[in-house]
């Protein structure tokens, strides 16, 4: 999209930016509204004065189109998510604080909660799944 600026020389926009000017005081002097009206003059003024190559920067107009009769639409229907049957857990332990996951990717579980709250020996080992929204740890039969 090509914009036309009123009466604004782009050539004038290169001289006056080259003799010291900001692009503000540019933009205070011929009274725009946007530094990237500046900086569009400016590039238009280097392609006139041929100091870079012309650039067209016009988007391709979209193909027209002609009517709902010449055009098929295709509707696509979101599936729903199947989700095997949850089976609930045995215990749960509601605590009043989160565990969030840290900055190295690990989730501290400490002492009161593992051995004093959920019941379970030092040198306890576990096998760690997920199911739907949940992380599970299900107490292993021997060390892994």
């Amino acid at each position: 999209m090509q914009i036309e600026y009123k009466n604004i020389d782009p050539k004038v926009v290169v001289s006056e930016i080259r003799n010291g000017r900001s692009l503000e005081s540019v933009q205070k002097v011929f009274g725009l509204k946007f530094k990237s009206e500046v900086q569009d003059l400016y590039l238009k003024g280097l392609m006139e004065l041929g100091e870079i190559p012309q650039v067209a920067f016009n988007k391709t107009a979209a193909p027209s189109i002609q009517g709902p009769e010449n055009q098929e639409r295709t509707i696509f229907r979101k599936r729903e998510r199947q989700r095997p049957p949850v089976s609930n857990p045995i215990v749960v332990i509601k605590t009043g604080n989160f565990r969030t996951i840290g900055h190295s990717g690990s989730v501290t579980l400490n002492k009161a909660l593992l051995i004093e709250m959920l019941g379970f020996e030092v040198g306890d080992s576990f096998e760690i799944y997920r199911e739907d929204d949940m992380v599970v740890l299900k107490k292993a039969p021997s060390p892994v």
